[in-house]
């Protein structure tokens, strides 16, 4: 009896629970998904280069000797900062001194023999006039007397040339700058006209910075300036970034853009002018360059957060329809432009790209539709 009264009791409560469970399916399904998108409109932005570089010392001198002789001391501490005209080695300046001692009194003498010849001289141009003496003899005269002026001058520009040699006995700094490794000691002996350097200065307060870029890139960069799909800006922006990517606190400048292609490499050079006041730029170090030669007038760009991809690793994005739906469209990026992507093909102006929500669009699901807002980054702040 019991049994039969709860039965039916037991069938009353199913499908009081089976209704509740429709009634919530439906409104889960008619409750619109929220999502935020972006508006794409054309912008003009810089069309950057990101290209490879060498770091090259504004200013390199290799000391060599002038003069050849025992190296008497070295002045500097290796790796310091010398200044122009510091000296840097002493070489044994004995033999020099001695010629120029000698030289002098060479001298000396030939002047005072001019003294003579020239009072001579004038001497017989006093008895000419009486015939006391013949005109052969002045002539002679004459001739002694330049003679000796000659032999004066020959002596001084010899005497010079010995100063010179004594002053070159002290190798000095031809420029400032910070000077590396001496590949001589005390008691070396250098010879004039080696070819090994005694040491290098190089002054890297400022530096330069030399770009590789292959021909190819630069023909594609030159054709898209003239085609009008690229515009040349007028200031060209040059920033110099290390091997993770952050910028270095400097300034830059593009001196020239080579003209000549280098035959084993297929590369043209531009050289950039940067100052290095903290010298963080070392000869010889790699680094990359970011530069702004052009810039795009009609970019169409979104949000980096927008672009999603499908198995294939393929860009792709939630585009809104006509009809207020979200349907996936394939697109083809280029460059990333602070935090969006270039977009090349795929998308037209007015398009209305789906930012966030993605993750809750269903098929033919109604949508809740507001703009998104770019986060303010801190620096905006």
């Amino acid at each position: 009896m019991q049994k039969h009264l709860l039965l039916p009791l037991f069938l009353s409560i199913g499908l009081v629970l089976q209704g509740c469970g429709s009634e919530q399916v439906t409104q889960a399904e008619a409750a619109p998904a929220k999502v935020t998108v972006f508006n794409i409109q054309p912008q003009s932005i810089s069309f950057s280069e990101n290209l490879p570089a060498r770091v090259q010392a504004f200013r390199t001198a290799e000391i060599r000797p002038q003069v050849g002789g025992i190296i008497e001391k070295v002045l500097f501490t290796q790796g310091s900062e010398v200044k122009a005209g510091q000296a840097l080695y002493k070489i044994n300046s004995e033999t020099f001194q001695a010629d120029v001692n000698s030289n002098k009194a060479s001298l000396t003498k030939a002047e005072a023999e001019v003294a003579r010849l020239k009072v001579q001289l004038e001497r017989y141009e006093q008895l000419l006039p009486s015939n006391a003496i013949s005109k052969q003899e002045v002539s002679n005269a004459q001739a002694a007397y330049r003679q000796a002026l000659a032999d004066v001058a020959q002596m001084k520009a010899l005497l010079t040339r010995q100063n010179l040699n004594l002053q070159y006995a002290t190798v000095r700094a031809p420029i400032s700058g910070r000077i590396g490794q001496s590949f001589v000691t005390e008691g070396a002996l250098v010879n004039q006209g080696d070819t090994a350097t005694m040491a290098t200065v190089q002054q890297i307060d400022k530096v330069y910075v030399d770009v590789k870029q292959s021909i190819a890139e630069y023909e594609r960069l030159q054709a898209a300036l003239q085609s009008g799909e690229l515009s040349a800006n007028n200031e060209k922006t040059v920033r110099i970034l290390n091997s993770h990517g952050q910028p270095y606190k400097v300034t830059a400048k593009i001196l020239f853009e080579g003209i000549n292609v280098d035959p084993e490499t297929g590369d043209v050079t531009v050289r950039i002018e940067v100052q290095n006041p903290e010298r963080k730029l070392l000869p010889g170090m790699y680094v990359r360059v970011s530069i702004d030669r052009a810039s795009i007038p009609q970019a169409l760009l979104i949000p980096a957060q927008a672009v999603q991809r499908n198995s294939n690793g393929d860009p792709q994005a939630y585009v809104i329809n006509a009809k207020g739906a979200a349907e996936i469209r394939p697109i083809e990026l280029g460059q990333q432009y602070e935090q969006s992507y270039l977009v090349n093909k795929g998308l037209q102006t007015g398009d209305k790209i789906v930012v966030e929500g993605v993750e809750r669009i269903q098929p033919n699901q109604k949508l809740e539709i507001s703009m998104w807002k770019a986060p303010i980054t801190q620096g905006a702040q």
